[in-house]
């Protein structure tokens, strides 16, 4: 009887139906594989081709042109992380958005429990807090699984292989990447080089898969739709007062992956008709 009763009251409230429609989602959109964390907003450069640039919303930078310094409250970065792993997320994390990580003291902290939930650390830096840190290098060799950094100041190929065997030196664990701003760069919407070069229309023909595999937390708990959205222009929730499950899989963000996943469905979204993220890497040496 008690059950019965139980099953009546679960099919007036309509939680069957609502449990179907979420192991729907569930199948028909995968988990994300790249979660990045957003532990703190401040950057020690100001790159002509990063997004943070030109703003002046508050975000990076207030209105006069002055860096905003935040930091995520350490409880939230811990949820986070418990959230993913309990979820069975196996993939790759990062402690950043258009910021450099490393700045942060609690680094290391967060570093060490990602990886004692079985979790796979990638991490960018330009390099500048390591270069001064040799004891930090050794901290991190082999905790980061994947670190790219940031070549901005070399003037040769002399310069630029320097920088590569300097580097390599200091990391015998960790697998090493290295990005190349003055020979290639990607357009990006706010920052100066987005203004300067000629943009191909064909791009915005192009499907976009990034909201499928990218789950991105602002340091204020905000989601970003993807790398292009630190401004957060689609209101997807955050995660400071949402579960992780609710951000990812509401019907809204669904929606738009999928819509952005199609060929031509960037003109659905104001933002992403602006976006010329896939067109081919300029080469800023030729300015």
């Amino acid at each position: 009887m008690k059950n019965s009763l139980s099953s009546n009251i679960l099919r007036t409230l309509g939680i069957p139906k609502l449990l179907a429609q979420l192991r729907k989602r569930f199948t028909d959109f995968p988990i994300w594989t790249n979660l990045e964390i957003d532990i703190q907003s401040a950057c020690n450069r100001d790159c002509e081709f990063c997004p943070r640039y030109h703003d002046r919303s508050g975000v990076r930078k207030d209105a006069q042109g002055n860096q905003i310094i935040q930091k995520m409250p350490t409880d939230q970065v811990y949820r986070i992380i418990d959230q993913a792993s309990s979820l069975h997320f196996k993939g790759k994390v990062k402690l950043h958005r258009l910021s450099e990580g490393l700045l942060d003291t609690r680094y290391l902290e967060f570093a060490r429990y990602i990886k004692s939930k079985g979790l796979i650390l990638w991490e960018d830096t330009n390099g500048d807090v390591l270069r001064k840190n040799h004891d930090l290098c050794t901290q991190i060799d082999g905790l980061i699984d994947h670190l790219t950094i940031g070549l901005y100041d070399y003037k040769s190929e002399q310069e630029k292989q320097q920088e590569m065997t300097f580097w390599r030196g200091r990391f015998q664990k960790t697998e090493l990447a290295f990005s190349l701003p003055p020979e290639y760069c990607t357009v990006r919407q706010g920052s100066k080089v987005y203004f300067q070069v000629p943009k191909d229309p064909t791009v915005l023909e192009l499907p976009c898969n990034q909201p499928t595999y990218f789950l991105q937390i602002r340091y204020d708990g905000n989601v970003s739709l993807c790398c292009e959205d630190d401004g957060c222009h689609f209101d997807l929730g955050n995660a400071f007062e949402q579960s992780l499950v609710e951000l990812w899989w509401s019907a809204k963000h669904i929606q738009i992956a999928k819509t952005l996943a199609k060929p031509g469905g960037r003109h659905h979204y104001p933002h992403c008709s602006r976006c010329y993220r896939l067109q081919d890497k300029v080469n800023l040496l030729k300015k």
